[in-house]
């Protein structure tokens, strides 16, 4: 958008290069008789370069610029603050000098003298070292950032490892508890082929005795003694048999029950040793020195299982016992 410059509002003949709070923009000859005419005196007056204004009106505040010699004293807000104390390192002007700031003496800098033109070589030295911190602040943000899509890779990874462990116990633990399923079950239908067994030969022996009921009955109802005699001679003997083969048969075949009961302390002991199966590690890639190291915490390595350290330890034991003996 195109700018123009604003004009004084007291003359309207020059460009405005200062403003009065009281009279608005100011241009290079009413700032004089600011400086000059005794009712101008209490005006307050900042000096700036040109104040751009956009077509429409509007003013432009960025191009808004005065140099700290025309700054009023914050303790003596009519006097300009032109000297600098370094010791209290504040801008002060000709009473603060004259009052509290007496001891500092040599320390106590004219700004109207001292900052007359523009120190180039300190200009170049700040932008220098604007220039370094800048590059240092791209440096780590560029390397915070290949830092984070790196780790980011890493937590993926570590995520996909620890739900493979995950799965390989949930696979080891289904594994185990089907053995026991299919145990549990295969006791179930060896008791049923029990039962079945069982239930054929009461059957059986139910229809015989419900046959040789019959028979007496029929032999009493047509008077048939003879009959009758012979089957008492070998019906005690059938019974007897009978009675045998119920016992043989029960002996035989027995109904197994098999329990399933939660070793609550050996659940206690794996889940404790589940929490050692991996372990977390914390790795640092940076030091004091500014040397990259990665830190690894590390644990002692056990390559024998619960089974075999407590076959050692009874050995152990064993040797022990008898070395005393």
């Amino acid at each position: 958008m195109a700018s123009k410059q604003i004009q004084c509002e007291m003359c309207g003949n020059e460009n405005a290069i200062g403003y009065c709070k009281s009279c608005g923009y100011l241009g290079e000859t009413c700032v004089d008789i600011h400086k000059t005419v005794n009712v101008f005196q209490t005006h307050n007056v900042s000096m700036h370069e040109a104040v751009k204004m956009h077509e429409d009106g509007t003013e432009n505040p960025n191009v808004i610029l005065r140099d700290i010699t025309e700054e009023r004293c914050k303790q003596h807000p009519t006097e300009k603050a032109i000297f600098l104390c370094k010791i209290h390192d504040s801008t002060i002007c000709g009473r603060c000098l004259h009052s509290g700031h007496r001891p500092c003496g040599e320390e106590v800098v004219d700004l109207l003298q001292e900052v007359v033109n523009i120190d180039c070589e300190k200009v170049n030295t700040m932008k220098s070292l604007l220039l370094e911190i800048k590059d240092e602040i791209l440096l780590l943000k560029n390397e915070t950032e290949h830092s984070k899509m790196n780790y980011k890779k890493n937590a993926d990874k570590c995520v996909q490892e620890c739900m493979g462990l995950g799965n390989k116990i949930k696979q080891r633990v289904d594994k185990l508890t089907s053995d026991i399923r299919n145990g549990i079950s295969k006791k179930h239908n060896e008791n049923l082929t029990t039962h079945s067994h069982i239930t054929k030969m009461c059957d059986e022996k139910t229809k015989w005795c419900h046959d040789v009921d019959s028979k007496i009955d029929s032999f009493v109802d047509n008077n048939m003694a003879g009959h009758l005699y012979l089957m008492s001679r070998y019906i005690e003997k059938k019974v007897s048999d009978a009675r045998s083969h119920l016992k043989e048969i029960k002996h035989k075949h027995t109904f197994k029950r098999f329990g399933f009961k939660e070793n609550n302390v050996i659940l206690q002991c794996l889940f404790e040793d589940l929490e050692d199966v991996c372990e977390q590690q914390e790795e640092v890639t940076g030091s004091d020195d500014g040397n990259a190291k990665d830190v690894v915490a590390s644990a002692t390595k056990i390559n024998k299982t619960r089974r075999e350290l407590t076959a050692l330890l009874s050995q152990v034991k064993q040797e022990l016992y008898q070395s005393e003996k």
